[in-house]
């Protein structure tokens, strides 16, 4: 299996490369085109996980409810996947020493070897203003998200904070805790940022430039009323 990003950084696309029998899978919607020796199924399990429940929470965590599984019959073949916004797509290597969390709508797709799940941020997520799930990506294999804008990953050693619409996964070694983003509540209100995530440990972070939803925000009073 190989994954490709092509594309221009703010259009990216990912590639993903099949040999005869093997298999990917990625959020339903996302796929552009594949080869006629692709076959595509579609589930509500990642690698023997979540049935039912696994898609409801899948859906409440801002993703699909169904997953779409891909595999190479009768010979090698390609499927490419892209986001619904503009921006950038990573595939990230998971070699089954670390997990990481994506935030909710950043997941695009992953390799067989990954087990996908969706898990409860707990009542701090209730201040984030985003999604209150995310989901946690485990074993080895590669794992594809995708970013409003330009992608940038961190290397965070000690400290480090990120606006909650920003972020789009990162590893579980490191911890987090909400809180305000200026001195005061009352601060951060007026200087619009409210609530930041502060990230503490050792690890990798992937942050994204810009908040789809302030963009939603700014866009849909602008919009024409539905009939």
């Amino acid at each position: 299996m190989k994954c490709e990003t092509t594309g221009s950084p703010a259009f990216s696309q990912m590639e993903v490369s099949l040999d005869a029998g093997e298999s990917f899978m990625s959020e339903a919607g996302a796929m552009v085109r594949m080869s006629a020796r692709i076959t595509m199924d579609v589930t509500t399990r990642s690698k023997g996980k979540g049935g039912i429940m696994g898609g409801l929470k899948r859906l409440v965590s801002g993703d699909s409810f169904f997953l779409s599984n891909y595999t190479a019959s009768g010979g090698p073949g390609e499927v490419v996947l892209a986001p619904t916004h503009m921006g950038q797509v990573r595939a990230i290597d998971l070699d089954g020493t670390s997990a990481w969390l994506c935030a909710g709508g950043s997941y695009l797709g992953n390799g067989p070897g990954l087990g996908i799940e969706t898990k409860w941020q707990g009542m701090k997520g209730l201040f984030t203003g985003e999604s209150l799930f995310f989901m946690e990506a485990t074993g080895s294999g590669p794992l594809i998200v995708n970013a409003f804008g330009q992608l940038n990953e961190l290397d965070v050693d000690g400290a480090y904070v990120v606006d909650s619409g920003h972020v789009v996964a990162f590893e579980t070694s490191l911890d987090y805790e909400i809180t305000k983003a200026g001195s005061s509540w009352i601060q951060s209100f007026f200087a619009g940022e409210g609530v930041v995530m502060n990230f503490k440990g050792r690890g990798k972070l992937l942050v994204q430039s810009h908040n789809p939803t302030e963009f939603g925000k700014a866009v849909g009073p602008q919009l024409p009323p539905r009939a």
